[in-house]
């Protein structure tokens, strides 16, 4: 009974951060959690960053960190789940790196421009440190924020110093109209000799940004959603949320990355045009990632894609399933600081990223290829799938549905039971972190496997935990990837 019990307050724990962290809209409930959410995706890719390069010994040392940084996420502790992280990020830098007296002041505090997306004729830029967690060190009023503007070219645009008393109060940068484009915001606090630098924010400036908004929502409005045509489904579906996620950012609400919405702006302009090239879409997911919503009728699901710079015939498709919480942008940005996207691309690979919900995907894996066929030249007979956590849940969940749809599947950090009327021919991946709450799940499954007569390696990783597993496990599941297309 009183696992039982535990099982329903986590399963509960899921539902709350899933239904908090999942969707925008204008409440103020949303848009805070959008900001943490944001925070929190800066703060883990800069720990898996130190991560990478860790000692076994290091690694170690941020384990029970990040377990608790897991459970105050699950149970909607969002400041203490960065604080977390935080000390998980500490602890894997070790003592060869330890945290200056700056750092222990200032480490807790998160960078609020405003307005991230305006206008090219928008002068001047709102400058704010808050803090995201209160940190015990007083800050070092003599501490000054270093910024800096950087087009996409990296030349700088526009510099400036604030006092951190003032930052911390609230200012305004007194800088002339930017250049149309996505910049980054380089931000850094100095005092002295020292420094510390914070998270880069995307600054979007559009010439005639309302009326080209005011367009889109206009063709959307234009054509019937539940086209049987798959090409027109996906445009107008990519056109509505292009626009939806603009509106958003014009009116202030902090998404959960730093979208480069005069790039998607401008790609969705081009896609409506009738001289569009029918590889556009290719072409440039082949320099940058793409946001695309695929979609059905009137089933549609996010997805973020990115495509190997070079590549000659039909692609293989690699689909990522985030866990609980995360979104389409989670593969793309941490599990290893988007690393999985890297090995993949660089294996020639197309790597798509669903957004799902609590309850799952809206469309299947067939129905999502079935969207990328009109865009993308992608070779059906090798398609392969990769989960974490709930994520595993979806590997599981597709295998079962449509059995013969990928060749190979990888579960990491979670799963159940498997059982098929239909025996897939998909070799498998199971791993979890011996410090993972997810392994029983995992271990579950890959005997469940064995015992239906299929392909299953297992892999248990010590040390690591919930978090850590798909960054620990990229070098095992891409040798797997590699030694099964090299089997068909």
């Amino acid at each position: 009974m009183l696992n039982s019990v535990n099982v329903l307050r986590r399963l509960l724990a899921l539902i709350a951060a899933a239904v908090l962290l999942a969707g925008t809209d204008t409440s103020t409930s949303t848009a805070l959690a959008q900001s943490a959410r944001l925070e929190l995706g800066r703060r883990l890719q800069r720990f898996e960053n130190a991560w990478e390069s860790a000692s076994e010994e290091r690694r170690t040392a941020a384990v029970n960190p990040l377990k608790t940084a897991v459970s105050s996420f699950f149970s909607l502790r969002l400041a203490e789940a960065g604080r977390q992280l935080d000390q998980a990020w500490v602890a894997v830098r070790g003592p060869a790196d330890p945290p200056s007296t700056l750092e222990q002041s200032v480490i807790g505090l998160q960078l609020l421009p405003e307005p991230i997306c305006a206008d090219v004729s928008h002068a001047g830029l709102k400058i704010q440190l808050k803090p995201f967690y209160e940190t015990e060190s007083p800050q070092p009023l003599t501490a000054a924020l270093l910024l800096a503007i950087h087009d996409s070219a990296g030349k700088v645009l526009a510099d400036t110093s604030i006092p951190l008393n003032l930052a911390l109060e609230g200012t305004t940068w007194d800088l002339p109209p930017l250049p149309p484009g996505d910049h980054s915001l380089r931000a850094g606090l100095h005092d002295g000799s020292v420094s510390f630098t914070m998270p880069s924010s995307t600054i979007s400036r559009i010439p005639d940004l309302t009326a080209r908004i005011d367009h889109l929502q206009r063709l959307t409005k234009s054509t019937a959603s539940d086209t049987d045509d798959l090409r027109q489904s996906v445009l107008q579906a990519t056109l509505k949320s292009t626009a939806a996620t603009a509106v958003a950012l014009q009116q202030g609400r902090l998404q959960e990355t730093d979208y480069p919405i005069f790039d998607r702006l401008s790609l969705c302009e081009q896609l409506t045009a009738t001289s569009a090239a029918p590889d556009l879409l290719l072409q440039h997911s082949r320099s940058r990632d793409l946001w695309l919503t695929l979609a059905r009728g009137n089933k549609a699901v996010p997805t973020r894609i990115r495509a190997p710079r070079e590549s000659s015939g039909p692609l293989p498709v690699l689909f990522v399933f985030h866990g609980a919480g995360g979104s389409e942008n989670m593969f793309f940005e941490t599990y290893g600081a988007g690393r999985t996207i890297r090995e993949a691309v660089n294996r020639g690979w197309l790597v798509v990223s669903p957004g799902q919900g609590l309850l799952g995907l809206a469309l299947d894996v067939p129905d999502l290829l079935n969207a990328l066929e009109p865009w993308f030249p992608i070779d059906r007979s090798r398609v392969m799938l990769l989960g974490h956590s709930m994520g595993a849940a979806q590997v599981i969940r597709q295998m079962q549905r449509h059995p013969e749809t990928a060749i190979a599947a990888v579960a990491l950090g979670g799963g159940g039971r498997f059982s098929t009327r239909q025996p897939p021919s998909a070799a498998w991946f199971v791993a979890a972190g011996e410090e993972d709450f997810g392994r029983s799940g995992a271990r579950q499954l890959h005997q469940s496997l064995l015992g239906a007569g299929l392909s299953s390696t297992w892999r248990e990783y010590p040390d690591v935990e919930h978090l850590a597993i798909v960054q620990a496990a990229i070098p095992a599941v891409f040798q797997f990837l590699d030694d099964t297309l090299a089997k068909r």
